[in-house]
């Protein structure tokens, strides 16, 4: 007697599907708190960014040169606009409020264009060390870790917004030649 042994070939096809660093909570008719968002890689590195704009904060004042003067006017206002980011999260404001704004790309390009005001502040602060270096210098390495903390959550929140936006990436016939 013979066996006979057949084979089955099983064909498995995997979905692959990308979601959001942070999927918002469902829609709400109003405020509520909302803490899991400072549990996610985009929350951490919000805090991380008000923690060394602190610290960036209270090594370069007082101002007594004008470099130092525009590195703490762009330590304040970043420091201000992700305070605000972050009570928008913290209350849940972005369902609350019932307005026609991308928040996501009105996040990411704030986010985007205080990185590079951060850059430009760090340079300015390097190049502008008299008054007293040890501390100045200090403001300017705080910058520098922050500028990175801020082209981190810029990198988030640009894989986030093309995540939820696919149709509007820049890969179609327009950037090919015309022959």
């Amino acid at each position: 007697m013979m066996a006979e042994t057949h084979t089955k070939s099983e064909v498995s096809t995997t979905t692959v599907t990308t979601t959001p660093t942070y999927a918002a909570p469902q829609k709400s008719s109003g405020i509520s708190l909302c803490l899991q968002y400072f549990k996610t890689g985009p929350g951490i590195v919000k805090l991380v960014e008000l923690f060394l704009g602190i610290l960036c904060m209270a090594c370069a004042a007082p101002a007594w040169t004008r470099g130092t003067h525009w590195f703490l006017f762009v330590v304040v206002t970043a420091f201000v606009s992700t305070s605000i980011w972050c009570f928008i999260y913290l209350l849940n404001l972005k369902s609350a409020i019932n307005l026609p704004i991308d928040w996501l790309l009105t996040e990411l390009l704030n986010t985007a264009i205080t990185t590079l005001l951060y850059l430009i502040a760090v340079i300015v602060q390097f190049c502008s060390i008299v008054l007293e270096p040890q501390r100045n210098i200090a403001a300017g390495v705080f910058g520098v870790f922050n500028m990175i903390a801020y082209a981190i959550g810029s990198f988030y929140l640009y894989r986030d917004w093309k995540d939820s936006h696919p149709h509007s990436s820049f890969s179609g016939s327009v950037l090919k030649r015309n022959p």
